[in-house]
């Protein structure tokens, strides 16, 4: 098992291999889907990349009772690439049901938790209106997860216990 703290290395994360066990202390963002949407149209309008993305673990999901609700992999594959374009270092997620393409291409790693994604503390960084989808960083202590894509795109398929 390998230790990582915040923040996470891209030299670090490009040597993880499918199937290696990591136990994370540190932030991550977490992203909705609505939240991201409005990131993407402001980008487009805009110019604006949010800063807040650049060299984070990111998930796709929102806070409820101190815990993460992640997203199924198919409400958020079409925004894999404008993540990694953003500067995600990684992507958190419930299963690895996605493409390797767009980790293969930007030499990135999904892991994906082996237990609940609990909440020490969190903050708004975006988008308030939105609540529970507003942009939110979190802190998690000791958190459990396994590589289910490597950045060379192997895949190994993790059973989540819940």
């Amino acid at each position: 098992m390998l230790v990582m703290r915040y923040p996470l290395s891209l030299n670090v994360i490009r040597r993880l291999k499918a199937s290696d066990l990591v136990k994370y202390t540190g932030r991550i963002i977490v992203l909705s889907k609505t939240a991201f949407e409005r990131i993407v149209t402001y980008e487009k309008a805009e110019g604006l990349i949010p800063e807040y993305i650049n060299g984070e673990l990111i998930c796709f999901g929102s806070v409820h009772n101190n815990s993460v609700q992640l997203l199924e992999a198919k409400e958020y594959e079409d925004f894999l690439e404008k993540s990694f374009l953003f500067g995600a270092v990684s992507i958190l997620s419930e299963n690895s049901k996605v493409s390797n393409f767009y980790f293969k291409r930007y030499a990135r790693v999904m892991f994906v938790p082996t237990c609940d994604v609990t909440v020490k503390s969190f903050r708004i960084l975006a988008y308030a209106d939105l609540k529970n989808e507003a942009v939110m960083e979190i802190e998690t202590e000791d958190l459990l997860m396994r590589v289910a894509i490597d950045s060379k795109g192997f895949t190994k398929a993790v059973e989540v216990d819940q």
